[in-house]
């Protein structure tokens, strides 16, 4: 079954330099600095062998975000610790465990200034991309082949997307703010804490999914019309939410002559200054913030976490720090 696109009026579309339908004027500071505490802690009903445990949590600096400070605690200590960068760019960590333990606690405290006021401040260069469906230029077009690359035939997902397209007179950035509020207005935001990503088709029949489902869906709707989309995991600001925290994901569109821009369909916004991105990958498995085994009898496991964030105004010429890591 198609899900009907309400009409988009001329006034609704939204172009460069302007805010996504619905949204308030954004006021906030150009330089954002946040300072995020981010604990998880696994317990097991006895102890077990961990194996290798990967950490994707050092969140990335890049044009538009600094990372000033990085500090990592793992209780029990590691045997081992190593770190890189992974094929997509992201900061990954290793730990290995020589010893039984029923749990393991990982604290990240990170300072990280966000720099992007304007989401709409570049200007594309190749206007292949400007049009829909997106005709990339080589050697662009090599090499986000992974990032166009679709999991399955969604017809559903087509139509949607294809009908957004025209309302959105082909234009590639109007099609995007309108597809991130069509997303927002449509898929009711739910909290799932565990298992994969929904498949678009799912998300888009039930009407509702975590960020991480409207993430894919949109990601596969811009994809249908060719555009290069990826999945983001990281940390989103929000004013109303004091108590617990909650890790975000939404996609990025790669269009040239701006890079890699963030939309988050949960909101129905372009992504500024008030998203910090950790880890990016063409599907979300590569994205997680932490990926592991471990080996034993036969146990109960349990995952807590506990985010904090807080957020100040700072001045431009400051310079990022350095990341330090420490063990108990």
């Amino acid at each position: 079954m198609t899900t009907p696109v309400p009409p988009i009026e001329p006034g609704d579309l939204a172009s460069p330099g302007a805010s996504i339908p619905g949204s308030p004027p954004d006021t906030s500071p150009a330089i954002r600095r946040y300072r995020i505490t981010h604990e998880t802690r696994f317990q097991y009903s006895a102890p077990v062998s961990l194996d290798q445990t990967v950490l994707r949590l050092q969140p990335r600096t890049s044009v538009l975000q600094h990372l000033r400070d990085f500090t990592m605690t793992v209780d029990p200590k590691p045997a081992r610790h190593t770190h890189g960068i992974d094929l997509h760019g992201n900061i990954r960590h290793w730990l290995w465990f020589d010893q039984q333990h029923s749990d393991l606690t990982i604290t990240t405290e990170s300072t990280v200034d966000c720099l992007l006021h304007d989401p709409f401040d570049y200007i594309i260069v190749d206007q292949g991309a400007t049009k829909l469906p997106a005709r990339y230029a080589e050697p662009v077009k090599s090499a986000a082949a992974h990032y166009r690359q679709r999991d399955g035939l969604h017809p559903t997902v087509d139509a949607m997307a294809r009908e957004i397209m025209h309302q959105s007179d082909r234009q590639t950035v109007i099609f995007l703010g309108n597809l991130a509020a069509h997303l927002q207005r449509t898929i009711r935001q739910v909290l799932r804490y565990e298992g994969e990503p929904y498949s678009p088709i799912e998300t888009l029949e039930r009407g509702e999914g975590a960020c991480r489902d409207s993430a894919v869906l949109f990601m596969d709707a811009c994809r249908s019309v060719g555009l290069a989309a990826r999945f983001v995991s990281g940390y989103a600001w929000d004013a109303q939410q004091q108590d617990q925290r909650e890790l975000h994901a939404w996609a990025e569109v790669y269009l040239p002559g701006a890079g890699w821009r963030g939309y988050d369909p949960t909101t129905g916004l372009a992504c500024a200054n008030r998203h910090i991105a950790v880890a990016a990958s063409p599907t979300p498995g590569y994205a997680a913030p932490t990926t592991g085994t471990f080996t034993g009898p036969k146990v109960d496991s349990s995952l807590d976490y506990n985010i904090h964030m807080t957020v100040e105004e700072r001045a431009a010429n400051e310079t990022p720090e350095g990341a330090t890591f420490a063990w108990p």
